[in-house]
């Protein structure tokens, strides 16, 4: 791994602890639906960093399972999150027109 991107490893994980720090206590604060979509996607991009940090250094093995030639878990680290978000922002879009 070159020296770029393990500074940028290290951007990305400081960076995403905070966030997901800051979403799971403010998880605890509320129990709001579309807030808990938005922390739940927020946890789960930061996993996917952890995970292909882990994956690039060889610590963690690629799974060879694949769909449609993508391994299953980047394709649940590309797809959760925004699905997520997106649950989460309708919800609060919809609870505002009321």
């Amino acid at each position: 791994m070159a020296h770029a991107d393990f500074v940028l490893y290290i951007i990305k994980l400081v960076l995403g602890a905070i966030s997901a720090f800051c979403a799971i206590l403010l998880w605890s604060k509320t129990h709001d639906s579309a807030v808990m979509c938005l922390v739940a996607g927020v946890v789960i991009l930061f996993a996917g960093v952890v995970y292909q940090m882990l994956l690039d250094m060889g610590f963690v093995p690629l799974i060879p399972r694949e769909f449609f030639g993508v391994p299953i878990f980047s394709l649940f680290f590309a797809i959760v999150p925004p699905v997520l978000f997106i649950i989460g922002f309708m919800q609060m879009i919809l609870r505002s027109k009321r």
